[in-house]
């Protein structure tokens, strides 16, 4: 039987190192028969990190490897928040491997990179002196207004570096914020961010914010929303995607309109807002229609894997 090989990530397991470790994977499959993912040196997750993680585990288990993984406490925790922690095959606390093991280290980019883009526009992740530019969005008036947004109602009254609002922003298990920035522009003009993320089963919740009133006219919000759909789909393993709207915000629920979503329900009388009790809308788009979606734009696969590997 073939002999078993380490994957030793350290430090953090997030989008900017979910490529190695799916590469570390494939590498590993084709030259053993039991691979130790080995995190317990893990203190940063983020959800991206942690899809790319449960995508390598079922990769190697189709390829008739056995797996065994190695959490440290916080990726424990993130696990948890993920709800995938038993869909991961976890070794109790004091199991490590053989000594002489093999190992591959991990290794992930040093400063954050492109997510996905089009001709028009990038999605990346934050920079760390970008939290300063999130923190002068949340005081918008119109995006209080128009966005229910978490992550700018934290950094509204926290601030830009208090640590929730950086783990909400950068590292968090079950969201993923990414800056809007435009091809010919030298600022991003908002964000768009995936939470609630559930990906053990597959679903996650949108939201977009732009505050640039001339990238909203030219529909980058829209571009924007419908890349990150598809991006979603790809690098998450989304098979739905859901939205929440309030009822006047008319603008909101045409562009999700556009990118395909369907209404599916009303909270009502959810939302207070000028003195008026409004309804909150709430959208979904299932599988079938994003796939339609993103073969009318004609995005690009964007996942981790090779389209014959991808789990």
């Amino acid at each position: 039987m073939r002999s078993g090989l380490s994957i030793r990530v350290h430090d953090v397991l997030t989008s900017d190192i979910a490529p190695a470790v799916c590469q570390a994977a494939r590498d590993a499959g084709a030259r053993t028969g039991h691979v130790w993912l080995d995190l317990e040196d893990v203190k940063v997750t983020d959800v991206v990190g942690l899809a790319a993680t449960l995508q390598a585990c079922r990769f190697l288990q189709a390829s008739g490897v056995r797996v065994s993984v190695l959490p440290s406490a916080a990726v424990y925790r993130a696990l948890l928040n993920a709800a995938i922690l038993e869909d991961l095959p976890l070794e109790r606390r004091g199991v490590e491997p053989p000594e002489g093991t093999p190992t591959i280290e991990v290794e992930g980019a040093p400063e954050p990179t492109g997510v996905a883009s089009t001709s028009r526009l990038q999605l990346r992740r934050p920079a760390w002196g970008e939290m300063e530019l999130i923190a002068e969005w949340a005081k918008e008036p119109l995006l209080e207004q128009m966005v229910g947004s978490s992550l700018l109602q934290l950094c509204r009254h926290l601030g830009p570096y208090h640590p929730d609002v950086v783990a909400c922003a950068l590292h968090d298990p079950t969201a993923f914020t990414m800056l809007v920035h435009p091809r010919d522009g030298i600022a991003p003009v908002g964000f768009v961010r995936l939470y609630g993320v559930n990906l053990g089963e597959g679903f996650g919740f949108l939201e977009t914010a732009l505050v640039d009133r001339r990238a909203l006219r030219a529909g980058l919000g829209v571009e924007a929303s419908r890349l990150v759909v598809a991006w979603a789909m790809d690098a998450l393993g989304l098979r739905r995607v859901e939205a929440k709207v309030y009822a006047y915000n008319l603008l909101s629920v045409n562009s999700l309109r556009r990118n395909g979503f369907v209404q599916e329900g009303v909270l009502r009388r959810a939302r207070t807002w000028d003195g008026r009790r409004w309804d909150i809308l709430v959208f979904g788009m299932l599988e079938d229609e994003m796939r339609r979606q993103r073969a009318r734009e004609g995005f690009p696969y964007m996942g981790f894997w090779p389209r014959d590997d991808d789990p």
